[in-house]
């Protein structure tokens, strides 16, 4: 009977203990069964549903398919690149071509003043123009414009041999186009609203995949606070348990008077001290499933009311973390890296913008045209015969080329002072230095992080080790004092006080242990290769190119 209670604490040992002997071993991480798909879109990002059962058995790789699936934060960055993708969209509508029309009718009736005036003018016109710009900044016009005009003259009837050519067609077909010489000349300021678009949603998909490893972070971290709840509850119930042979074995020895009777209390106070702490530890069991529920967007109360499992136990990694190493990944791979250097290139365009703003402007223009004209009249030709002239005359005309007209010029102005283009380009120069200064102080707070995320794994291995060694010196110094209670050289007291010592020490190794797994997983975000590690493969990003930025002395 002397021997029960040594018995009780070595059978309940928690299963995260168990873990930490792999830990120490130094098993390797499991190899991803398959790959996480998660496209960008959010309408092709369709929501999973929760296992069936009572019980949700989940593991940590379902789990993170499961909140990359669901996750509402995700559904937020995919409507910020969906939205930035549009806005390229319409940036691209610049180069838009612009197609116009018009039909028109008048009448104008005037009294009249002189002899041969029209009284009475009617007109209609049919018009069709098209216009827009190019990527050189060209701007261009291509016209057809249509006219009847019938204004009947007063008087004719008094002249002999007048004839009045009435009503008559007009046509005419044009072309011109405005070429910049100075300011607002070249591809880079007309384009440069779709540089900073393309820009900006290439900025909103490393601002997703930032998201998704967000999210993988943050759904792994509360998995494994789910798993430490349920292994704090055993180790709670198993102090309880522990209790209860004290207390047990305290009343036998009272029984055959080996102790006091007031010996009784000290054990009672413990079981009621153990069953409040188990009372604290299902409320921390229910805190932890609903985080990682909300994090997985359980919906319903069913769901809400099934418990979560976590099927996984963690594991080591067996590699070391290479500083260096990592602190070169990181400047390559992390979003917050590439969302900089892009940003430095679209205030490389606004300040070439700006700068072409403070040249004087002087313009190009040139244009040419063909017109005809007709009427329905009939009349005596030269050779003596007759020609009947109408609509169609007019079209003759323009397809023969028979009255061509064409011009060409240029247009020059320059603003007095150009303050506002000079402090434009002040601003649009500072941010420059502002971004290459942000992305300097980024870059080294990537180093501190992956240094510190270095160290963090480094102290949390070794806390395992010293977190186990401490739990089985806990476990025997426990042993030890039971013995010493039998034989009645030390009081319930103490025992009772070295129980506490081994849950705190338990408590510790699970914190230790689960401190592990999450140190890995912030390296792993430090260095930036989490999607890589986790297996997830984000779909339908589009390849970064940022903008090409001006050669030296370009557009100044």
């Amino acid at each position: 009977m002397s021997q029960a209670p040594a018995r009780s604490s070595r059978r309940h040992l928690p299963a995260l203990a168990l873990a930490s002997a792999a830990l120490l071993a130094g098993v390797p991480s499991p190899v991803l069964a398959q790959k996480v798909e998660v496209p960008i879109a959010s309408a092709d990002r369709k929501p999973s549903p929760l296992p069936e059962g009572e019980r949700i058995e989940l593991t940590l790789q379902q789990a993170i398919a499961l909140a990359l699936r669901n996750a509402l934060d995700l559904d937020v960055a995919s409507y910020g690149y969906e939205k930035a993708a549009f806005s390229l969209g319409s940036a691209q509508g610049i180069f838009d071509a612009a197609l116009s029309a018009e039909l028109t009718a008048q009448r104008n009736e005037t009294p009249p003043v002189r002899s041969l005036q029209a009284t009475d003018s009617r007109s209609q016109t049919g018009n069709i123009f098209v216009g827009g710009l190019l990527p050189w900044g060209t701007t261009y016009e291509a016209g057809w414009t249509n006219r009847r005009n019938d204004s009947p003259s007063v008087g004719t009837e008094l002249i002999p041999g007048y004839i009045e050519i009435n009503p008559t067609y007009s046509s005419s077909l044009s072309a011109s186009i405005v070429q910049p010489l100075l300011r607002d000349f070249g591809k880079l300021v007309s384009t440069r609203l779709i540089v900073q678009s393309r820009i900006a949603r290439d900025q909103a998909a490393w601002s997703f995949v930032s998201a998704v490893q967000t999210t993988i972070q943050t759904v792994e971290n509360a998995y494994w606070d789910l798993l430490y709840a349920n292994e704090n509850l055993k180790a709670k119930t198993e102090a309880l348990e522990r209790a209860k042979d004290l207390n047990r074995i305290t009343k036998i020895k009272i029984d055959v008077g080996a102790l006091a009777p007031i010996e009784i209390v000290q054990t009672e106070v413990t079981i009621a001290q153990r069953e409040q702490e188990i009372i604290v530890a299902e409320g921390l069991i229910g805190d932890a499933q609903d985080r990682l529920k909300r994090i997985l967007n359980v919906k319903g109360e069913v769901e809400w009311d099934r418990p979560i499992v976590p099927a996984d136990k963690p594991v080591m990694e067996t590699r070391e973390f290479d500083v260096e190493a990592g602190i070169q990944r990181a400047l390559e791979l992390r979003p917050e890296v590439k969302q900089a250097v892009v940003d430095i290139e679209s205030k490389k365009v606004s300040l070439a913008y700006n700068r072409n703003q403070l040249k004087p402007r002087l313009d190009l223009s040139a244009g040419y045209g063909l017109s005809g004209v007709g009427y329905n009249k009939t009349l005596e030709g030269p050779e003596g015969g007759y020609v009947s002239r109408d609509y169609m005359d007019a079209l003759y005309q323009i397809r023969d080329a028979d009255y061509p007209g064409w011009n060409v010029g240029l247009s020059f102005s320059v603003p007095i002072l150009n303050r506002t283009a000079k402090g434009n380009v002040a601003v649009a120069a500072t941010d420059l230095e502002l971004s290459r200064t942000n992305l300097t102080i980024l870059k080294q707070n990537l180093q501190l992080e992956v240094r510190a995320a270095a160290r963090a794994v480094d102290t949390a291995k070794r806390s395992v080790v010293a977190a186990k060694k401490s739990r089985e010196l806990a476990e025997r110094n426990l042993d030890a004092e039971k013995k010493k209670y039998e034989n009645g050289m030390t009081t319930s007291f103490q025992v009772s006080q070295i129980q506490n010592d081994l849950t705190a020490a338990r408590t510790g190794e699970l914190q230790a242990i689960l401190g592990y797994t999450r140190s890995v997983v912030a390296w792993h975000r430090a260095v930036g290769d989490l999607l890589e590690v986790k297996g997830v493969d984000l779909q339908g990003l589009p390849v970064p190119t940022g903008a090409t930025p001006p050669e030296e002395g370009a557009l100044r």
